[in-house]
C-alpha cells in the first residue's frame, strides 16, 4: 500500500518556484494594463488557477522522473532494505503530477471553451513540454538549458495576456524574453551541485554536465548581460517606460550569483547566499518590471 509522502510533493513543488509562477502571470497582467485593456478579475484568478496547476504537474513530474531514474532513488534503494521509503517517493510525486495534468487538461479546455482556439497552442506547447522532459529535453543540454524559461516565463505571460484580452500583443513577447534569461539562469545555477549526481544517471545531459562549469558560467553572463540589455533597449526605444529601468535594481545580484559560480563552480550548493541571490534577481526583476508597466 502507497505510503504518501507529503515532504517529498511539497519539496517537488518547490514554493520559491511557485512566486516565479505568479510573478510571470502578474507580468502578463501587467502587459495588459500597460495595453490599457480592461481586466476580468474571475477570468485573471482562472490565469492563475491554471498556472499553478500547470506549475505543480511540471514540478512533480520533474520530481518523479529524478526520483526514480537518478541517484537519489538508488541510494535509498540501497539505504532502505525493501526500499519501501524511496517507493514511496517515486509514487506519490507520479500520483500527484498526474492528478495535476489533468486539472490542467481540465483548466485547458476550460479556456479554450471560453476563449477560443488562440490559447490552444501554448496549452500544446506546454503538454509537449511535461511530457518529453524525462526521454527527451532531459537528455539534450541544450533543451533542458531553455525549456524552463520556456514554460515558466513565455508560456504563462503569452497564456495569461491571451486569457485575459483574446489576443497576443508586441509588448507581451517583448517583455517575455527578460525572464526567460532569467529563468534559464536560476535552473543553470541551480544544477552546478548536481553534476556528480547526474554523471550517475543512465543517459542524463544537462548542460552543466555536458559543457562544464567554465561554459556555463559563461553562458550565464550572455544571459544575465542579455536581460540587462534588453530593459535599457526598450527603455531607450520606446517599449517600455523610463521607470521601468528601475527593474534594473536587482541585477547586480545576478552577477553576484555568477561570482558565486566562478569561485566556487559544482560546490556552490554549499554557499547558499549566491543561490538565494540568484533566485531573488529572477523573481524580483520581472516583479518590478510588471509593476512599472502598471504605473506609467
Amino acid at each position: 500500500m502507497l505510503t504518501f509522502r507529503f515532504k517529498t510533493v511539497l519539496r517537488s513543488i518547490n514554493l520559491s518556484y511557485f512566486l516565479l509562477t505568479l510573478v510571470c502571470v502578474f507580468l502578463g497582467f501587467s502587459a495588459v494594463v500597460a495595453n490599457h485593456d480592461d481586466v476580468n478579475g474571475y477570468v485573471l484568478i482562472a490565469a492563475c488557477i491554471a498556472a499553478f496547476v500547470g506549475h505543480v504537474s511540471i514540478c512533480t513530474f520533474h520530481e518523479y522522473s529524478d526520483l526514480k531514474h537518478c541517484w537519489a532513488f538508488k541510494a535509498n534503494r540501497k539505504q532502505h532494505r525493501g526500499y519501501p521509503r524511496a517507493r514511496d517517493q517515486v509514487n506519490s510525486a507520479f500520483l500527484v503530477g498526474v492528478i495535476a495534468l489533468v486539472m490542467s487538461l481540465l483548466c485547458g479546455l476550460f479556456l479554450v471553451m471560453q476563449f477560443g482556439l488562440g490559447i490552444l497552442p501554448v496549452g500544446i506547447v506546454g503538454l509537449m513540454l511535461l511530457l518529453s522532459y524525462s526521454s527527451i529535453i532531459k537528455k539534450h543540454p541544450i533543451y533542458s538549458l531553455l525549456a524552463p524559461g520556456f514554460g515558466f516565463a513565455l508560456l504563462i505571460i503569452l497564456g495569461t495576456e491571451f486569457v485575459l484580452v483574446g489576443q497576443y500583443t508586441q509588448l507581451v513577447w517583448v517583455i517575455a524574453l527578460i525572464p526567460f534569461f532569467l529563468v534559464n539562469n536560476l535552473w543553470l545555477l541551480n544544477n552546478y551541485g548536481d553534476i556528480k549526481a547526474s554523471a550517475d544517471e543512465d543517459k542524463a545531459q544537462d548542460f552543466p554536465m555536458a559543457y562544464g562549469i567554465k561554459v556555463s558560467n559563461y553562458v550565464y553572463a550572455v544571459f544575465a548581460t542579455l536581460a540587462v540589455a534588453l530593459i535599457i533597449s526598450y527603455v531607450v526605444i520606446g517599449y517600455l517606460p523610463v521607470l521601468s529601468l528601475i527593474a534594473l535594481v536587482p541585477m547586480p545580484l545576478a552577477f553576484y550569483a555568477l561570482y558565486g559560480g566562478i569561485k566556487f563552480g559544482q560546490n556552490i550548493a554549499q554557499q547558499p547566499q549566491f543561490l538565494r541571490s540568484n533566485l531573488i534577481a529572477t523573481v524580483v526583476t520581472p516583479a518590478l518590471l510588471g509593476l512599472t508597466l502598471i504605473l506609467d
